[in-house]
């Protein structure tokens, strides 16, 4: 039987400033996949993420352009200086195995002096499906794995809470489980990644709190969540 051929993710990358009157207004930088030897499903995922990066540049050269290119003119009618905005979403490779292709992207943009606005997601697909892979897909047949999950995320935020590396809201849990971390989950060597939106449980200075969260763990019943 002839061999299928290795899965290979080459990457595309482009980079703009944007002008008004020969002064930058706006640079952007993007990195999307292109997924090689994946037949079919292989083309599918590229076709996905071309299509994803021509919407992050669309908005970017129009809606936040525009956006920009008014509040240079305002800053120059107040003979205030003018910080140019900038913007970035670039993807990387977590794991690929198995016929599983998991990637990580982070975004970030900024408007001036103010602090950037992040994002950080996860997509696991099964290549040669050209599908995504759920996260209830990847444990089937783990008696409760949700609540396992949700135990070691609570463990890891009240330790690192403790510890000073993360500050997290008093409620932090509860508005983790109405984010539904789950749904854009990462998979990683060390087991599942998982990224809560900025500000959806913690200050907006934190970011994207992320957490790594084992596979393996004690069997139990599953329970909520």
């Amino acid at each position: 039987m002839r061999e299928r051929p290795e899965i290979r993710v080459q990457w595309s990358e482009e980079r703009r400033t944007l002008t008004l009157g020969g002064e930058p207004v706006l640079e952007y930088g993007l990195r999307w996949p292109r997924v090689e030897g994946g037949g079919l499903g292989g083309r599918w995922i590229s076709s996905y993420y071309r299509h994803l990066a021509a919407g992050w540049k669309q908005r970017w050269e129009r809606e936040i352009y525009l956006r920009a290119c008014l509040e240079l003119a305002q800053r120059r009618a107040d003979s205030r200086p003018f910080v140019p905005w900038r913007g970035e979403l670039a993807g990387e490779v977590a794991l690929c195995r198995d016929g599983l292709l998991s990637l990580r992207f982070t975004g970030w943009e900024s408007r001036g002096n103010r602090p950037p606005n992040r994002v950080r997601w996860g997509d696991v697909w099964k290549v040669r499906q050209g599908a995504p892979c759920t996260l209830e897909e990847l444990m089937a047949g783990r008696r409760g794995w949700r609540r396992r999950l949700w135990a070691a995320l609570a463990g890891q935020g009240e330790e690192r809470a403790r510890g000073g590396d993360c500050m997290l809201d008093r409620d932090w849990l509860k508005k983790a489980k109405e984010a539904r971390p789950f749904r854009d989950y990462c998979l990683t060597e060390d087991g599942v990644e998982i990224s809560l939106p900025q500000s959806a449980a913690a200050p907006a200075a934190e970011g994207c709190p992320t957490f790594i969260l084992p596979l393996e763990g004690e069997e139990g019943q599953e329970t909520g969540g």
